[in-house]
């Protein structure tokens, strides 16, 4: 199996075996270190069930726009790049603006102690916004709040806009065109939502080889991207909802296409930290919590749709969490918590019914508008 053309950079390919054919080996030029960090492995979990495993899948994007920015003239040689994230997206930029020569000044919540040394150490510049209790959208309101009083004290800055930046999900067209082009028509997509970029961007390109494909969103019960829920949830899923997951927002983002989906299930953190242990165990890949959430509904749908083709994106890297979900004194803490578990999601009549369990409701393709009543609220 060989997927050409990854935005633009050498092939990639999978070395593995299949049904006894040797190993080959594939593409032993030498390669940049961004080419390298922009290519998922493609992995076989199940005879229906493939993923898209990334170390750091917002390499892409964050690429994609800084190198089209400096193409197009926004963005100087040199120049200080700026941006509102906690996340994967903030280490995406810092690992592109450190290959290219860009300094970035971070408006940050919460981090997590491995991820903030990566970011220093990468030469970001760190300001930390903890909580947005009380504010209206939240901590990601208040923090983009705080950017733009940087961007007004920095005359030349630029602004990546992961949220609402259009070419966010175009960064991932000619990958998702090389997935169709290798694995054939794909039957479902499941993608876990945080800005919304990597779902929109492969569902719109996937839907083009095939128009019945059904795209499966990812939420957290206590984001607000596809309306906002009950507001309950275990103590788990509040303590890791800003900290530690790259999944679910306060605001609804505008990059988040919700024409694009046809079913939303919430899931609760127990069962993302489940699967990822799960997959460890099985396969070896040692990935974050998001990527639990998006493999625990990709596995379930692949069981109850055998004859189908499943496609799920692990968006990052496990190395971040040693410290929390891989920590045996961690888990140990929340043992209670996590021993929960799920056979199948409950099915609500309208997302302002989720709860603390694992939810579904058939969003149809349809805007918020259409399925809300009314245009996106953000948490307050």
């Amino acid at each position: 199996m060989t997927i050409q053309n990854i935005l633009s950079y050498p092939a990639i390919g999978d070395t593995g075996v299949r049904n006894g054919a040797a190993p080959q080996l594939i593409n032993t030029e030498p390669r940049s270190a961004l080419d390298g960090l922009c290519r998922p492995n493609i992995i076989q979990l199940q005879s229906n069930l493939v993923a898209a495993q990334f170390d750091l899948m917002k390499i892409v994007p964050a690429r994609f726009i800084l190198e089209n920015a400096l193409k197009t003239g926004l963005l100087k040689e040199g120049g200080l790049v700026v941006e509102s994230s906690s996340g994967t997206f903030a280490l995406g930029l810092a690992i592109v603006c450190a290959n290219l020569g860009l300094r970035l000044s971070l408006v940050t919540g919460q981090l997590e102690e491995a991820l903030e040394w990566r970011l220093r150490h990468l030469g970001a510049s760190i300001e930390k916004v903890y909580s947005g209790s009380g504010y209206m959208g939240g901590i990601q309101q208040k923090r983009l709040d705080r950017l733009s009083q940087v961007m007004a004290d920095t005359p030349g800055s630029f602004w990546p806009r992961q949220y609402d930046n259009p070419l966010h999900p175009v960064a991932y067209a000619a990958l998702a065109e090389s997935l169709a082009k290798s694995l054939g028509e794909i039957d479902f997509l499941v993608a876990s939502v945080g800005s919304g970029g990597s779902i929109t961007g492969f569902a719109r390109i996937l839907r083009k080889s095939n128009p019945d494909l059904k795209v499966i969103a990812v939420d957290h019960n206590l984001s607000v991207l596809f309306g906002p829920t009950s507001g309950e949830a275990t103590p788990l899923c509040r303590e890791c909802y800003e900290p530690l997951l790259g999944m679910g927002s306060d605001i609804v983002i505008p990059n988040v296409d919700h024409t694009q989906v046809d079913e939303v299930h919430w899931v609760p953190v127990a069962q993302m930290i489940n699967a990822i242990h799960h997959i460890h165990r099985h396969y070896g890949l040692l990935l974050g919590p998001t990527a639990g959430a998006a493999y625990s509904i990709a596995d379930w749908i692949a069981r109850s749709h055998p004859a189908s083709k499943v496609l799920t994106i692990f968006p990052d890297h496990g190395i971040r969490y040693v410290k929390t979900v891989y920590n045996g004194e961690w888990l140990n803490q929340r043992a209670e918590e996590l021993q929960r578990t799920w056979d199948q999601p409950k099915r609500v009549e309208s997302p302002t019914a989720v709860g603390s369990d694992w939810a579904i409701y058939p969003w149809g393709r349809r805007s918020y508008p259409e399925v809300l009543g009314h245009g996106p609220v953000s948490r307050q």
